[in-house]
């Protein structure tokens, strides 16, 4: 793949590996690898994709690598273990995110640097219907997308993943996009019926764990959200109480009819989720109890 900055003499190229996950992402990776161009070491990382999403990013000239799907944490680490990777760090994108300008000025100017952390939170965008939900989509929300590969690994939690490292993390202030309905409704609610799932079986199993209430007052804000969705969810009545929270006190109501609609899909998953919490206990009612109001 060519590299835009390689284009450039005066622009040294920013040594940074690309690895995006993939699965049946036909609509979106030929965009995604365009955000992409910037990079002399691109790879796609598909889980068994039976569209044409390897065709089309064989056709743009990038390293394919395929491996079925178990979980993010797994699928992130086969690719750090796994991926011939042509620098020592390297940036996770989805297909349907994209990288922007002003996120390569700041990771240039930080890796020239020669940071000691093990890895960078990255805030994103979450565009809807053509606009970025700053509110509703409770900007800034932090995913450790940028790491050092021989200082970084993840483990499973809930639907998603957490880093598993013994370094020291920061934090970048540049977001990229995330265009999370680019494949519409029927696929987010596909998604969100199994993130539901896993999200369930994780709160049931964090109940039966002691609860730091002091990280409410930590500075860092990745240990301060994960304190309160702890605490979030022993609270009763959460779907309203979620539809209120993010149409009104986060203001998804100034964000028009894609707030409203995000704040409604958001109340919906919350609805998932508690029924779900409710099917684990009737069928572990000797489990700490979980509330499921």
């Amino acid at each position: 793949m060519t590299s835009t900055s390689a284009e450039n003499p005066a622009t040294p190229p920013l040594p940074v590996s690309v690895v995006i996950l993939t699965l049946n992402e036909e609509i979106n990776i030929s965009d995604c690898l365009a955000s992409c161009d910037w990079s002399d070491d691109v790879h796609v990382l598909d889980s068994c994709s039976t569209d044409q999403t390897v065709p089309i990013a064989q056709s743009k000239g990038v390293q394919v690598h395929i491996n079925p799907f178990q979980s993010f944490g797994a699928q992130r680490n086969w690719a750090i273990e796994n991926i011939p990777l042509k620098h020592d760090w390297v940036f996770h994108l989805d297909a349907d995110e994209r990288f922007t300008p002003e996120i390569l000025e700041e990771m240039r100017a930080l890796i020239a640097a020669n940071p000691p952390e093990a890895g960078f939170y990255v805030p994103s965008k979450l565009m809807f219907r053509g606009r970025w939900l700053r509110r509703t989509g409770g900007y800034p929300a932090y995913q450790m997308r940028l790491f050092h590969k021989s200082r970084m690994r993840f483990h499973d939690y809930g639907h998603g993943q957490r880093e598993l490292t013994t370094g020291s993390v920061g934090r970048l202030h540049s977001p990229y996009l995330h265009f999370n309905f680019s494949k519409g409704l029927e696929d987010w609610f596909e998604k969100h019926n199994r993130y539901s799932t896993q999200e369930a079986r994780r709160i049931a199993q964090d109940a039966t764990e002691p609860l730091r209430l002091r990280d409410i007052f930590n500075k860092d804000p990745v240990r301060k959200r994960r304190v309160l969705k702890r605490i979030w969810y022993r609270l009763p009545f959460r779907p309203t109480l979620r539809w209120l929270i993010v149409l009104f006190f986060q203001g998804g109501i100034l964000e028009g009819r894609p707030g409203r609609t995000y704040a409604r899909l958001i109340m919906i998953y919350e609805q998932m989720i508690q029924l779900k919490l409710r099917d684990l206990h009737a069928h572990q009612p000797n489990k700490a109890p979980i509330n499921t109001t």
